[in-house]
């Protein structure tokens, strides 16, 4: 019973903290509604706390299991969507990709061609549904979650979006430093350039 309890614990806890790392992504770049309240970082914490919070909210809305199941599972689908994209673009332009730091070489192509196979494989896998006969309770919603997150989407992309949403805003200042994000002096000029600047003056 308590590796029962130890697994549906670690499974709950997984995709609140995809859901919540994403909202916080989203919310950083301006991509939600709402994104000036939940864009915020705890300072005591190291961790976006309010998107944290608005999964487990979200989460408890959901009173039915079926869609509880369908909004749950659709964290590991929509994370394993979420690489393929990039990597599928990755081998179709091929030319006009831009390497960074760390690559593969020659391996490039056929590992990431190969990744894209397989996250198509276990994405279908993940749709299918579990038992027999097919009814409305044993139905997979997946498919269904999945379908209504690319609608949503698309449909805000052409109504509105396109015409207000950038691309990731710390990353392309970054880029533009010549620096990768993950350099603590470039998070740090990005995030408080007042700070810096006094820096340099005083120094």
């Amino acid at each position: 019973m308590v590796i029962v309890i130890g697994a549906m614990f670690f499974y709950g806890t997984f995709p609140i903290t995809s859901i919540s790392r994403m909202m916080y992504a989203f919310a950083r770049d301006g991509g939600i509604p709402g994104h000036t309240f939940f864009h915020k970082v705890n300072p005591k914490r190291k961790s976006p706390v309010r998107t944290v919070w608005l999964a487990c909210t979200l989460s408890f809305i959901l009173g039915s299991s079926v869609a509880f199941s369908a909004a749950t599972s659709i964290a590991t689908t929509g994370l394993y969507i979420s690489y393929g994209i990039p990597i599928a673009l990755r081998v179709a332009y091929a030319g006009q990709f831009v390497r960074g730091p760390f690559h593969l070489g020659m391996l490039s192509v056929p590992v990431a061609t190969a990744a894209v196979v397989w996250i198509a494989f276990i994405t279908i896998s993940f749709v299918l549904p579990q038992e027999n006969p097919v009814g409305s309770q044993t139905l997979n919603y997946v498919v269904v979650a999945v379908g209504i997150v690319v609608m949503c989407s698309l449909g805000s992309w052409i109504l509105s979006a396109r015409k207000w949403f950038m691309d990731p805003v710390k990353q392309i200042i970054a880029e533009e430093m010549g620096v990768g994000t993950m350099d603590p002096a470039v998070q740090v000029a990005v995030e408080h350039p007042d700070k810096v600047s006094n820096e340099k003056e005083s120094g």
